[in-house]
């Protein structure tokens, strides 16, 4: 197998391990898993799969997993006054709507369905990032962009499903999405809080994190 270097670190000490005649490694430096480069989707396949999600304000389960996000990881942190950016919000920004509703005037991006980028200079006092960091091909981008658009003090609330030891990951049902090709271990947010200007503030257990802007 070729050399591979992690998109989030950049480290070359990586172990490889097929999986259903797929490539993945994992990170010896940051702990991250990702999908070797040749397999990830096509734009044009990730648009289609993103547009089969049935998520909207009339889907109380959806909404309910939103509601509890926003009273572990957001509303103990974020004070009144802030702005927020929802970042990766997919076709139907519920996020968006359920903070407004909390008096949190919030802004939107994703790549397919509001490409618009806010502009250059504004920063914000909260960024939220739900389902989303297992879909992007270069981590590291998006890392430096939360922290040149969290002011100091801002926070970083995320939620992905954090991956299992080695021995179970091939079983994994969040890997099988053919649109996750990075999957993130709680070492590697430890990681991300000693490398960037980022405090922890919360980790659980499952698929939550918190972290402040230095």
């Amino acid at each position: 197998m070729e050399e591979a270097i992690c998109p989030l670190c950049g480290s070359t000490n990586n172990t490889a391990t097929a999986i259903e005649e797929k490539t993945y490694y994992f990170c010896g430096r940051c702990d991250l898993a990702f999908l070797a480069a040749q397999f990830y989707p096509s734009p044009e396949r990730e648009r289609e799969r993103y547009l089969l999600h049935n998520n909207s304000l009339e889907d109380r389960g959806y909404v309910g997993m939103f509601e509890a996000f926003l009273e572990r990881a957001v509303l103990p942190f974020v004070g009144k006054g802030v702005e927020a950016l929802d970042f990766g919000c997919g076709p139907a920004p519920v996020l968006q709507v359920l903070l407004e509703k909390k008096g949190i005037p919030t802004d939107v991006y994703d790549p397919y369905f509001a490409p618009e980028l806010p502009p250059a200079g504004k920063k914000y006092g909260l960024i939220t990032c739900t389902e989303v960091l297992e879909h992007v091909h270069q981590p590291r981008t998006v890392w430096e962009f939360f922290c040149q658009r969290l002011q100091p003090g801002g926070i970083l609330a995320a939620m992905t499903a954090f991956r299992p030891p080695r021995e179970e990951f091939a079983r994994w049902w969040y890997r099988q999405d053919f649109t996750h090709v990075c999957f993130y271990s709680r070492e590697t947010f430890r990681w991300l809080s000693r490398h960037y200007p980022l405090h922890l503030l919360f980790l659980d257990n499952k698929n939550t994190v918190v972290l402040e802007r230095a």
